[in-house]
């Protein structure tokens, strides 16, 4: 039986406002273990406002797993026992009876001390197991939070908002599994898994915002990590409910409401299979497959120059060529080559890039391959990555054409405020002349690679080497050209004949 969260998950397109302060919170006198705690505000702070919205709903862009342990770091084991700065001690009993209090909380009247010792849980990534952690004191406590990395000065992950689920599997506390899913492999490797740790029978037939298809009719009834039935009246209420629960069930039977030529069905669902089934016909056997070949990746891949950018403003270039090998510049830097390929894998594809120089390795998974190709580094998901200079030479180019377009005019290379002057002779060479000085003299090569058209600057001064790609070619417009050694120069036409 599929694991019904990943279904519930599907149905939930905004996270939700939690229940309103009617919870009976059980106030009692003050405990000789309540201590006063930095660690808990922190952890408070930290929780409310990088989670919730103002309104103490969940962020949805900061809980990609849906699970609090796996989006925040921890969960409390409940009840537990917080103070006010009042002195006054009350006993928590849920997730939702602690952003309450939170949100009701004033200048004159606020949570600052717990209970110890408490129980948390926690995510071991060497056993792949939630485990329960107990917390003695204060120093246990910041230990926590430091282990968290909460202080950490560290740029968040970017991911991208495109939906090709990734399912992992994690051990419960009573040594069986549940399973977590991300909306695609970025949000996971951000989490500090790998794709060695996907479950490749995730499935992809359901998206988030599955109401666009059906909706349940509320009021339903579900069951959290074995326990009683409990009732919930909207989606609110559900996703408030599910948040902190590792196992969800649903009690059948239960209503859904569909559209069938713009009239409303409510159906009944009597069983998973039975709800399964509205799911696939929804949205189909092959959602989330990527459709295309590694020949037409090949291809791409080749046609143009791919830039990886950090949010630390570092920016890559990568250069492939059809042999299987590729290069990385930087700047006006050749840093290192290496060799790649493509291999399928989990409905998509993953580029495999082994670097001469280690640390420039990676692995790229195409997330979306029709009339563009667009991918996701696993190595480094914060960085986005996009193609620039594809080839788009005109069908009238040729080496003969390049070689007298190049003839035909002066080139100007400028970098910054330095500007070089290209003069190119029919008999394939040419000068190099910076304020009037003549700096070297060379050959030119011109030659056709990885579709595409290469002007090869062979300088007596090897300083001054350098390779052009050809953009554009065609006898109205001449050539348009772009260096590979210096991608941030521009190259340009001036007197031409």
């Amino acid at each position: 039986m599929k694991n019904i969260k990943l279904w519930v998950f599907s149905i939930v397109t905004v996270l939700l406002i939690f229940m309103s302060c009617t919870n009976e919170e059980t106030i009692i006198d003050p405990q000789p273990n309540t201590q006063q705690s930095e660690s808990l505000i922190t952890s408070l702070n930290r929780l409310i406002n990088q989670q919730y919205d103002e309104n103490g709903n969940v962020d949805e862009s900061l809980n990609p797993a849906g699970n609090i342990v796996f989006d925040f770091c921890f969960d409390f084991v409940f009840p537990i026992e917080l103070s006010y700065n009042t002195g006054t001690l009350v006993t928590v009993n849920s997730l939702d009876e602690l952003i309450d209090i939170y949100i009701a909380s004033t200048d004159n009247l606020f949570i600052n001390g717990i209970a110890f010792p408490f129980q948390v849980e926690t995510y071991n990534e060497n056993s792949n197991a939630i485990e329960i952690e107990t917390i003695n004191n204060e120093d246990e406590f910041f230990n926590l939070l430091e282990n968290c990395g909460f202080e950490d000065d560290v740029e968040d992950c970017i991911c991208t908002e495109e939906y090709d689920p990734v399912c992992i599997d994690i051990n419960d506390l009573n040594g069986g599994t549940f399973t977590i899913s991300y909306p695609n492999a970025c949000f996971a490797i951000c989490d500090g898994f790998t794709e060695d740790d996907f479950n490749e029978e995730c499935d992809q037939d359901y998206e988030t915002g599955a109401g666009d298809c059906f909706e349940f009719v509320y009021p339903i009834s579900i069951t959290l990590d074995e326990g009683d039935a409990l009732t919930v009246n909207s989606r609110e209420e559900l996703f408030n409910a599910i948040y902190g629960a590792h196992h969800i069930g649903l009690v059948f039977p239960l209503d859904i409401v569909t559209e069938d030529d713009n009239t409303i069905v409510v159906q009944t669902i009597n069983s998973y299979d039975e709800l399964e089934a509205v799911i696939e016909e929804c949205y189909g056997d092959g959602y989330g497959v990527i459709d295309c070949s590694i020949e037409d990746i090949t291809n791409t891949l080749v046609n143009c120059f791919w830039q990886i950018d950090f949010v630390d403003d570092d920016q890559y270039l990568y250069n492939f060529f059809n042999d299987g090998t590729y290069q990385v510049q930087s700047d006006n830097s050749l840093l290192t080559s290496g060799v790649w390929n493509v291999v399928a894998g989990n409905d998509t594809y993953y580029i495999t890039l082994s670097a001469e120089l280690a640390g420039y390795s990676d692995e790229w998974v195409v997330t979306v391959c029709d009339e563009s190709l667009e991918m996701q580094s696993l190595v480094s998901p914060q960085a986005e990555l996009y193609p620039i200079d594809c080839n788009n030479t005109g069908s009238d180019c040729s080496i003969e054409a390049i070689s007298v377009l190049l003839s035909n005019c002066l080139w100007e290379i400028n970098f910054g405020d330095n500007q070089y002057l290209y003069y190119f002779s029919s008999d394939g060479t040419f000068e190099l002349h910076y304020d009037n000085n003549l700096l070297t003299i060379g050959t030119v090569e011109i030659y056709e690679a990885n579709n595409a058209y290469i002007i090869e600057l062979n300088a007596g001064n090897t300083i001054y080497n350098d390779s052009w790609i050809i953009i554009d070619c065609n006898e109205e417009d001449g050539l348009t050209i772009e260096s590979i050694n210096y991608p941030e120069a521009n190259i340009y036409t001036i007197n031409c004949v």
